[in-house]
């Protein structure tokens, strides 16, 4: 408790009474129980709290700091913590432990859960817990930075996989959240246990020359001092300069070079001068003798603070520049386009006295708080008043946290997409009425018109960015101006989803496709019954009135929804027959003469088989290969019997046979396979589907080349955004085919390989394809 006592200070006595009281309670609890490293437990929690004092958090969530583990570790309850110390500690200290409780829950009920699967599911839980109470993801921060600082003490497979966790989700939402001295922490620590000899080898490489850099640094620093405190702008404008040196971080230096491949002599920012000013607040308009002063409209006076304090960083900028050579391109002004978590700062590389580039950042103090602890800064203590989180920085990314929450019920997949669309990079773009839209890098006007709203994306036909007309697969560039081209009736391409790179807008071009395919195949199911009951007279009006479909979809599909009766006739899981026979057993024998049985083929002896025959039901048959379909060896294949010319062999997924296993009598559709003795070339058409780009063919062809293979016929034609290839050739089977698509497949732009011949129109289903 005497590290923490003294930063207790500035808090009311009633305040620090509770955190005192919140000690002792926890001290209490965890009595005789110690860490891995040998220490009584109530070292972690005390140094958690520590942390959120620094940082400045309210009473509140220094207590829940202290308790965080007495729920989970101990026989204390929730109850008692809220009896004890309030509501809004309890849901802390909830959002805590309550997800590593249902992971263990989870675990229980499905032994084959994997540690995978706990650590996605106690991740979901504590970022749905953030958006109800951002305190609850600072104070896990506190507790995730405290056990990397003492990670020593464990294992060397819990080092990796603790470091890994932290580097891919807990370091990113400290970056997101603003609050950059946890994440430049979390990241160090965890490039220790991830690349300990890259961090080896880079400490002793910085360490080598750190004296003289210090020394240019301590330099640098005092002309700096002398000539911002000389300004006279400054000395009227400004109540304080904070003039300070850091070096730049490890993972970060490590980074730059890997991305970047420079070497660490190349790298110039690696020491860093920040000033920080503190501007003076506005003095109250002179007032007319024996009145008191008229106070500023609220508004107004925030308005002319912003100004006042932008105005004193630029000109410090403009006092940096004309005493040393700022180089070339290295300028940065987040204070005029701060970044998407609210950081603000001017960013400039200059040329010392020593000669060495040296980067300088300016920001003010309230600009620095939020650069350092986010939105931490939000929930200080400043002369004893609580600052709440504002409604503007509850939107943004914690709304789009929720909306994940609703889109994506798979845990593993929901903490893939906050780390794909959430922490990951992120760029900019503003929307033609100003409004800024942070999205991640890569994204483009497809990704934005989502994110603008649903039916933008939807009715999307073309993009302008910047004012020029540019394709819906460009990718966006920070500071973008983006406006989306719409027409009323439009819809979603299936060839967006080779290029939007959000979830979100992925999830939601999939739906449309998921939607116009169910009602696609509703109507389909819907007319196969139709048509089969007329087919065979029976009154199509009094059967298929919704009470007796209910009926029967309860009897066949165990609901009572004609729709999945309809589906299920459309997937081919029902046949006509059998939900006409549900119907109506008695009109479907009165009306329906029975069809005579046709005798099969007459079978020939096993010596008198020919190259190519099949056997059916397990006898080998002459039978000849359907136009519309093409079977080749290898393929899943079914055999009908046509009057007065024998089998005619189908693939099982073509959609003749799929309707004519609805529609016939099931006597004349039999199982088929091919004869394992029957050799020879097969003659297939492929449509190559692949992006629209110069030479795509020849690459194709150079693939056919490579394997001494001659097409019979090549077709090519550009429809839409994409292009198709269309080649005839022989091949020896399913498996020579499968090759084939696979070396094709691996040329440059190529989408996807289709085996042809579909006369339905509809496409083949992806477990089909190239079978």
């Amino acid at each position: 408790m005497e590290a923490l006592r003294p930063l207790l200070s500035e808090r009311s006595a009633v305040e620090q009474n509770r955190i005192e009281a919140a000690y002792e309670y926890a001290r209490d609890a965890h009595e005789g129980v110690a860490r891995k490293s040998g220490e009584p437990y109530i070292t972690h929690p005390v140094a958690v709290a520590v942390l959120l004092a620094e940082m400045g958090m309210d009473s509140d969530s220094v207590i829940a700091g202290l308790l965080h583990d007495t729920v989970e570790d101990t026989t204390v309850t929730l109850e008692d913590i809220e009896r004890h110390f309030g509501g809004d500690v309890r849901r802390i200290v909830e959002g805590e432990t309550k997800v590593s409780k249902l992971a263990k829950v989870a675990k229980a009920q499905d032994p084959d859960r994997t540690l995978s699967d706990e650590q996605s599911e106690n991740m979901r839980k504590l970022l749905i817990a953030m958006t109800k109470d951002i305190r609850i993801i600072i104070v896990k921060l506190a507790d995730r930075l405290h056990n990397m600082r003492t990670l020593g003490s464990m294992s060397p497979v819990k080092q990796q996989r603790i470091a890994r966790e932290t580097m891919e989700i807990f370091a990113p939402l400290a970056h997101r959240l603003g609050i950059g001295q946890v994440k430049w922490e979390l990241e160090d620590l965890s490039f220790q246990y991830l690349e300990p000899e890259a961090y080896r080898d880079l400490q002793g490489r910085l360490r080598t020359r750190q004296e003289e850099r210090e020394e240019h640094i301590r330099s640098a620093l005092t002309q700096m001092r002398e000539t911002l405190g000389e300004d006279l702008e400054l000395e009227e404008w400004v109540d304080h300069i904070n003039v300070s040196g850091r070096s730049k971080h490890l993972w970060s230096i490590y980074t730059k070079m890997r991305n970047e491949g420079k070497a660490l002599e190349q790298i110039f920012d690696l020491l860093a001068i920040r000033v920080i000013l503190t501007p003076r607040p506005l003095a109250l308009p002179a007032a007319l003798p024996g009145e008191a002063p008229k106070p500023r409209d609220p508004k107004k006076q925030e308005r002319a603070e912003e100004v006042r304090e932008k105005r004193v960083c630029y000109h410090s900028l403009s006092i940096v520049h004309s005493m040393w050579t700022p180089i070339p391109g290295r300028f940065k002004d987040y204070i005029a386009v701060p970044k998407p978590n609210g950081y603000q700062s001017l960013h400039t590389t200059v040329i010392s006295p020593s000669g060495q580039p040296v980067e300088v950042q300016i920001r003010s103090r309230r600009m620095h708080e939020v650069a350092e602890f986010g939105v931490a800064a939000h929930w200080m203590y400043k002369q004893g008043e609580r600052l709440g989180l504002g409604d503007k920085q509850k939107e943004g990314w914690l709304q789009r946290l929720q909306q994940l929450q609703h889109e994506i019920l798979d845990a593993s997949d929901f903490v893939d997409a906050v780390k794909d669309d959430l922490l990951g990079g992120r760029v900019v773009v503003f929307t033609p009425r100003g409004d800024t839209r942070d999205l991640p890098s890569g994204s483009t006007p497809i990704d934005f018109a989502y994110n603008v709203h649903s039916r933008i994306g939807d009715t999307a036909t073309g993009a302008r960015v910047n004012g020029s007309i540019v394709p819906l697969s460009y990718k966006l560039q920070n500071g973008d101006m983006v406006e989306i081209v719409t027409v009323k009736n439009g819809t979603p391409s299936k060839g967006w989803l080779s290029f939007a790179v959000t979830r979100s807008a992925r999830t939601k071009i999939r739906h449309h496709f998921r939607a116009e395919e169910r009602s696609e195949a509703l109507t389909h199911g819907h007319d196969l019954l139709e048509r089969y009951l007329r087919k065979r007279q029976l009154p199509v009006r009094q059967l298929m009135r919704t009470k007796l479909l209910e009926d029967v979809a309860d009897k066949l599909t165990g609901n009572r929804n004609p729709d999945d009766l309809y589906l299920a006739l459309h997937a081919g899981k029902l046949t006509t027959g059998m939900v006409a026979r549900t119907l109506a057993p008695q009109l479907e024998q009165e009306r329906v003469p029975a069809r005579p049985r046709l005798a099969p083929p007459r079978p020939v002896k096993e010596g008198q088989a020919k190259e190519g025959q099949i056997y059916v039901e397990g006898v080998l048959s002459p039978a000849k290969r359907a136009m519309c379909c093409n079977p080749i060896a290898g393929d899943q294949i079914m055999a009908y019997v046509t009057r007065g010319r024998g089998y005619t062999i189908h693939r099982i997924d073509c959609p003749n046979m799929v309707r004519l296993l609805k529609d016939e009598p099931e006597d004349r559709c039999r199982p088929a396979s091919w004869n394992p003795s029957a050799a020879g070339l097969n003659t297939v058409e492929l449509d190559v589907v692949g992006a629209d780009r110069s030479g795509l063919l020849a690459d194709v062809l150079a693939v056919l080349v490579g394997q001494k293979r001659s097409p019979i016929k090549i077709e090519a034609a550009v429809r839409g955004p994409s292009a198709h290839i269309l080649l005839r050739l022989e091949v020896g089977g399913q498996l020579d085919l499968s090759h084939l698509a696979d070396a094709i497949k691996l040329v440059e732009g190529v989408q996807d390989v289709l085996r042809a011949g579909n006369k339905s129109g509809r496409a083949i289903p992806a477990e089909a394809r190239l079978r």
